[in-house]
């Protein structure tokens, strides 16, 4: 499925990249100096790499496929933790909404990865390419 010429899924994800960018910029308005800059720099790549896809940047591409690789294993460090945690603790019924919300965003950050590697999202990215060099 198409919005404005582009896969459904790539607006999702540089919907969830662009959203990567609002806690950054909460963090940046509390802090100063080089700390801030550093932020700012983040929230900006950030900003870029959603940009990127919507107008087809192989490298917005790359760059997603590592931030999505990066996010699965910290949130799988994350999951893995808390279910330790709960388990160390007799698995309350308070820990479970806690592991369930983690475990269901790694899910959509695990079909983000199978997402990007698609041939037709490859297809997508490679298409401006060859009209690049034509």
């Amino acid at each position: 499925m198409l919005i404005k010429g582009r896969p459904v899924g790539i607006w999702i994800l540089a919907v969830w990249t662009g959203a990567h960018a609002i806690p950054g910029v909460l963090i940046a308005s509390e802090i100063s100096g080089m700390k801030s800059l550093l932020v700012g720099l983040v929230v900006a790549m950030e900003l870029a790499v959603a940009g990127g896809l919507t107008v087809r940047w192989r490298i917005a591409w790359y760059l997603l496929i590592a931030q999505v690789v990066l996010t699965f294993f910290v949130l799988a460090a994350g999951v893995w933790a808390m279910v330790f945690v709960a388990a160390a603790w007799g698995l309350h019924a308070t820990d479970t909404p806690a592991v369930l919300l983690i475990a269901g965003y790694l899910l959509f950050v695990c079909w983000a990865f199978m997402y990007l590697f698609h041939p037709e999202v490859e297809e997508y990215f490679a298409e401006l390419a060859d009209d690049l060099t034509d």
